[in-house]
């Protein structure tokens, strides 16, 4: 190798470590003739001498500038933008991504703790009457001011063909939750179909598990609340939803939506009683029921949906 110059060398090493890198070691040594043990010593050699920057990169930021940032950020503890704003009014002229390198390098970033995502529910219902989700809404006052009792919708919908069923009550009760459910099941069974699961959320109309409790701690059942007597007598499983977990209800909570957006907003709520609002909403399922295309039965009906598709399983 005697005959090769300081270029050449340099060059025929980096060929050989090269081709090393390429198809290994061993191969690279049966075809330059050279040991192994000299093919690694050339590696290691080639990459402790990378070259690097010589001096402080010309667009890096000053030491001196950078003192200033994080005396700044100590006595303000500002983040990056904040600090830019700052530090131009003192005339320093600095990117929110330099100052952000800088209390990277720092160690003066704060470490947000990532909020654990809740898993989705998955949604399965393979025929109508597998599950429905019921809920209650505040009926809204289209007069805020008006010293009036409130008033509650009931609300059943079956997730599979989106058909549903409301009433209004005067108040949220047990009785009412129940002889609401009675509606509801007579409604469904009159169009054909058999309920098998009935959803609810955990307020204190539908269960007593959480009553006087934080939802967040696990909770025994001392007493069966009537919903769900009411609703094994008749041979129909009680579900609840994950508490603070709105979206378990979602296919109920996206139809109260509808009603704000395409009923409610048509009507003064304030000069009907509860009877003739009940008249009213009835003519309201119907159209929703009946007539109105659904964006998730294939833009039918949902009535329509269920007896094309729903009994057919097509």
């Amino acid at each position: 190798m005697t005959y090769l110059n300081t270029r050449q060398l340099k060059c025929y090493k980096q060929r050989v470590v090269k081709d090393s890198y390429a198809f290994g070691a061993s191969k690279a040594s049966r075809m330059y003739g050279i040991h192994r043990s000299t093919i690694y010593e050339w590696r290691k050699s080639i990459k402790e001498h990378k070259p690097g920057p010589k001096k402080r990169v010309s667009w890096q930021t000053p030491a001196s500038l950078e003192r200033i940032v994080v005396r700044l950020r100590n006595q303000t503890n500002y983040g990056p933008k904040r600090l830019k704003v700052e530090l131009e009014v003192h005339n320093i002229m600095l990117g929110e991504k330099a100052i952000r390198g800088i209390l990277e390098r720092r160690g003066l970033t704060k470490k947000h703790r990532k909020k654990r995502k809740k898993k989705s529910q998955v949604y399965f219902a393979p025929y109508a009457g597998y599950r429905i989700q019921v809920d209650t809404k505040v009926v809204p006052d289209d007069i805020p001011d008006r010293r009036s009792p409130e008033r509650y919708q009931f609300t059943a919908i079956d997730i599979y063909t989106k058909i549903r069923f409301l009433w209004f009550y005067e108040e949220l009760s047990n009785h009412n939750s129940i002889d609401f459910l009675r509606k509801a099941l007579a409604f469904y069974a009159a169009i054909g179909i058999e309920v098998e699961t009935v959803q609810t959320d955990n307020h204190m109309t539908f269960t007593n598990l959480f009553v006087g409790g934080n939802k967040k701690q696990d909770h025994e059942q001392l007493r069966i609340h009537p919903v769900t007597e009411f609703l094994l007598d008749q041979g129909i499983q009680h579900l609840l939803s994950r508490p603070g977990t709105p979206t378990d209800n979602a296919f109920v909570e996206r139809s109260h939506r509808t009603d704000n957006e395409e009923f409610y907003r048509t009507v003064k709520l304030s000069s009907f009683s509860l009877k003739e609002l009940n008249i009213m909403v009835q003519k309201w399922t119907y159209l929703y029921n009946f007539l109105r295309p659904h964006s998730s039965c294939g833009n039918m009906p949902p009535l329509k949906y269920y007896l094309t598709v729903g009994q057919t399983g097509a």
